[in-house]
């Protein structure tokens, strides 16, 4: 495992893990929000047997940098994927994203599907209503939960939404790639609290417009209504669902293994 940084769309530093295997077609990982490249630490590492698989830290992000002006709307991210998979050398990926993530990987998509080879979409809508949006711009305006150490850092971790069946060992192993040490000592979040701040973008059009192989995921316990899933699937020209078993929305924590074999699936048939 390594780290690179690529430039994106407004010259932002992004910074992305490198899984390994080289010279294989590529699978581009894009975390969830206030998530980061590490989240795909116990996922990655079997799909990098035969692809060459990488993660981004989305802008604002992990080790991405923080934009000086708000910058953090869907059109943001999804023109750094754009710039990344235009710039990086490794010809056509397959597009793989969780929750917020997921959405961003279908507003892509439905625009630049000529880029990929396949995409997957984990537990992610494709438009945000008017009340999510107004509940994540007042957790934006909250101030960030700061800790004496990063032991209580780790300690205090919490996923958003809560419920979660992750084993300690994959918890603390996120927290402590969630944290980095303040000037003065303390220890705080390193997402920058105003990505929460979302401008979502409608995917519903892109989606009937996919030139290549889709695969949802649903989580067994999901946070989508019931039917939304069958529904997107439906309009997509190459789509297929599938459900992850033991996970609430957070799959690659819940149930990394079985979030691994159903991509190994859909990698394996895309060749």
């Amino acid at each position: 495992m390594k780290t690179l940084t690529f430039k994106g769309a407004d010259g932002n530093a992004l910074n992305i893990v490198d899984f390994g295997g080289a010279g294989k077609p590529p699978v581009l990982l894009i975390h969830g929000g206030a998530a980061h490249a590490h989240w795909w630490d116990f996922v990655a590492p079997p799909l990098a047997q035969t692809h060459h698989v990488l993660a981004l830290d989305q802008r604002g992000h992990g080790d991405s940098a923080w934009m000086q002006e708000w910058g953090y709307g869907t059109r943001h991210y999804v023109a750094d994927i754009r710039t990344v998979i235009e710039t990086w050398g490794l010809g056509s990926a397959i597009l793989i994203g969780h929750s917020m993530g997921g959405h961003n990987v279908m507003c892509y998509s439905g625009l630049h599907s000529e880029t990929l080879r396949g995409m997957v979409v984990i537990d992610s809508p494709p438009s945000y209503p008017d009340h999510a949006v107004a509940m994540l711009r007042e957790l934006a305006e909250r101030p960030s939960r700061r800790f004496d150490s990063e032991a209580e850092a780790i300690a205090g971790f919490r996923t958003i939404p809560a419920d979660t069946i992750a084993t300690r060992e994959v918890l603390d192993h996120v927290a402590q790639h969630s944290f980095r040490q303040a000037a003065d000592g303390k220890w705080e979040y390193k997402s920058d609290r105003r990505t929460m701040m979302r401008e979502p973008m409608k995917a519903w059009d892109g989606l009937k417009l996919l030139k290549c192989p889709a695969l949802f995921l649903k989580a067994e316990k999901s946070v989508l209504k019931e039917g939304l899933a069958e529904r997107m699937v439906a309009v997509m020209p190459q789509g297929r669902l599938e459900v992850v078993p033991n996970s609430h929305h957070h799959v690659l924590l819940d149930n990394p293994s079985g979030l691994a074999a159903a991509l190994r699936v859909f990698l394996d048939e895309l060749g």
